[in-house]
């Protein structure tokens, strides 16, 4: 995966939420990550991390989560409308973002179980949900300041909590990763370049290069647990 948070991008994010936004400060410092839903352990590392290991919580992280519907639900291996093009996802989930057109997990289920180090009798799951910029402002500040000192535009944002499944209940995860395809939105500028910010607990920011080269899609590394992912345009 090709991500861009290197130490000179870091710097310049730094610089610029210490001068264009006191409460990127205050994401780093409380541990929230900003959202209203935020319920995840915070990261170490300025990237998501690929090593196999995951932790137990109760359903009740989840409790504040937005209600689910039914249609929004998929099993593993559905078939998903990606910008117009059918993509099976590989593991089950409520797949309720609304601002994309389509979004879906790409790694192959058995790399999936590998990657989050799942034991016997877990299943990965994923929540995903457009993000309710009032119960995530603190987390909107940290996307608009990274975009910001990256002189692009955040075109949506999505909330993406990457768990598990264990006699029905929800398993948090805390490392590793996999990788997601979601159509632009509509309203969309193809023409432009697209990369990812992503806000995790604890005021991490990990900035990542679109994997694809399809015009109308983004591919992108999700990390194990909660975060914010904004899409933004150069």
């Amino acid at each position: 995966m090709k991500t861009r948070s290197s130490k000179k991008i870091l710097a310049v994010l730094l610089a610029a939420a210490m001068t264009m936004s006191s409460s990127f400060m205050v994401c780093a410092a409380d541990g929230s990550g900003g959202s209203g839903t935020d319920a995840g352990p915070s990261q170490s590392t300025t990237t998501s991390s690929s090593s196999n290991s995951s932790s137990s919580s109760s359903s009740s992280d989840t409790s504040s989560a937005p209600v689910v519907h039914t249609e929004d639900v998929r099993t593993a291996d559905a078939v998903i409308s990606i910008a117009g093009t059918s993509v099976r996802t590989s593991i089950a989930g409520a797949y309720a973002a609304k601002s994309v057109q389509g979004i879906a997990v790409t790694t192959s289920l058995n790399d999936v179980v590998a990657r989050l180090g799942l034991g016997s009798g877990q299943k990965p799951y994923v929540m995903l949900f457009d993000t309710d910029p009032v119960k995530s402002n603190k987390a909107m500040d940290c996307v608009n300041a990274a975009a910001s000192a990256l002189g692009g535009t955040v075109v949506t944002t999505l909330n993406i909590q990457l768990g598990a499944k264990q006699g029905g209940r929800l398993i948090t995860l805390s490392d590793g990763s996999v990788n997601m395809v979601a159509g632009l939105p509509k309203s969309a500028d193809t023409t432009k370049t697209y990369s990812i910010v992503c806000v995790q607990p604890g005021g991490i920011i990990s900035i990542f290069d679109d994997l694809d080269t399809n015009p109308q899609t983004v591919t992108f590394e999700v990390a194990a647990g909660l975060g914010t992912y904004a899409l933004v345009a150069k």
